[in-house]
């Protein structure tokens, strides 16, 4: 009776001592690994990534030219509308340059304004003279006319006939002289009138670029929204360029993630993903993506399909389900600290309820709960799933019972 009731457990012992003896075989108590069968379902390789909700549109509050704070006329956090004034600084040295040269400006305006009255001028004299030539050239037309009959009929003489003639031809070459003149003088006239019309218009320009830039110095709100990150004090100095705060749209949110390099080539714009925030899935969409590279990361955003609840806020952090492929059905087999022990090359698959035996496999894409299996293993068989890191160069798994 004896021998027989204790056979069993010989045979045990004798074969954990022969298993432990091979080199090849370690053994390990039930409690200590986790396992699961290999299914056949419906797998989606999906990505589990940190996200940030963002402001679907934000503006940087720069300060276009430097000075000294002067007033705030809001505080942070408040909403504001565009054009409402923020903070005004003042800056001595702008104000001296912007009346020096304002002062310029003006009296080179007013100089190039001098010359285009005397280029009138000059017209109008020339056009005088033309008249006061033109009315003694029909006088003296007339005259010539008169002195012609009267030499003719031998009432004057020829030195005073001669006379009236000479007077006429010069008359008239003046008078033509004069128009070939104003010819001239006008074409010039219209072409400095041009140039000096369009220095007045350059210099009014710079001018008013003069006084934008001194009202610059006024920061006004570019866009509706809520003010943030404006934290100033009357007296600071503030540098040109310098932040001086942002704006957030209160139209709507997105969400903002890094994904690792791994998947620049995967993950596109129309994908879809799933984001549970305060207790409700989101349904959301990448609307870009952004291939720098930093820190083995790139960035993507994403847009929200669905209405937003109102206790979502910028900064929250959440976590986001992208789905790279649609669902199709493939073997799979539950994720584990195994495949980090592995890179996935191997597993140990159960051969009976005490014995695993390692086994090469190839292993395909992953999402939260499962990861592909694309050879070496078939539905129903099942693996240890935990971590392989305590099992060292083992072929086999001897699983003793606690």
């Amino acid at each position: 009776m004896v021998l027989y009731g204790g056979t069993p457990i010989l045979l045990t012992a004798l074969y954990f001592i022969a298993f432990a003896g091979s080199g090849k075989g370690m053994r390990v108590s039930k409690s200590k690994i986790t396992t699961a069968k290999v299914v056949y379902d419906d797998f989606q390789d999906i990505i589990a990534i940190s996200g940030i909700i963002e402001p679907k549109e934000t503006f940087l509050i720069d300060a276009s030219e430097g000075g000294v704070v002067q007033e705030i006329y809001v505080e942070d956090g408040i909403m504001v509308k565009k054009g409402d004034p923020l903070i005004r600084l003042t800056n001595a040295s702008m104000m001296l340059d912007f009346m020096n040269r304002e002062t310029q400006i003006v009296e080179q305006i007013n100089n190039l304004r001098s010359t285009r009255i005397n280029l009138d001028q000059t017209k109008r004299q020339i056009e005088e003279q033309i008249v006061d030539i033109r009315y003694q050239l029909s006088e003296q037309k007339r005259q010539f006319a008169i002195d012609t009959n009267l030499f003719l009929d031998e009432v004057i003489s020829e030195t005073e006939f001669k006379a009236s003639q000479a007077q006429l031809h010069y008359l008239e070459k003046k008078m033509k002289l004069l128009q070939e003149r104003h010819e001239t003088d006008e074409q010039y006239r219209l072409s400095q009138i041009h140039r000096i019309d369009a220095s007045i218009e350059l210099m009014e320009r710079n001018l008013e670029a003069i006084k934008k830039n001194l009202e610059n110095l006024t920061v006004k709100a570019p866009m509706d929204g809520q003010l943030n990150s404006f934290d100033h004090d009357v007296g600071q100095t503030k540098s040109r360029g310098e932040n001086l705060g942002r704006i957030d749209a209160t139209n709507g949110f997105r969400v903002s993630a890094r994904v690792d390099q791994y998947y620049l080539n995967r993950v596109k714009v129309g994908q879809v993903a799933k984001v549970p925030i305060s207790g409700k899935l989101y349904n959301m969409t990448v609307n870009k993506v952004l291939p720098t590279i930093s820190n083995n990361q790139f960035e993507i955003l994403l847009s929200f399909q669905d209405s937003v609840l109102p206790d979502i806020r910028r900064g929250q952090n959440v976590q986001v389900r992208l789905e790279l492929s649609a669902k199709s059905k493939s073997l799979m087999v539950a994720k584990g600290g195994f495949f980090q022990s592995t890179a996935g090359k191997y597993v140990f698959v159960l051969a009976d309820d005490v014995t695993a035996i390692k086994r090469e496999v190839t292993l395909g894409a992953q999402n939260p709960k499962f990861i592909q299996v694309i050879n070496g293993l078939e539905e129903g068989e099942t693996i240890i799933t935990s971590s392989y890191s305590a099992f060292g160069d083992a072929e086999e798994i001897l699983i003793k019972k606690d």
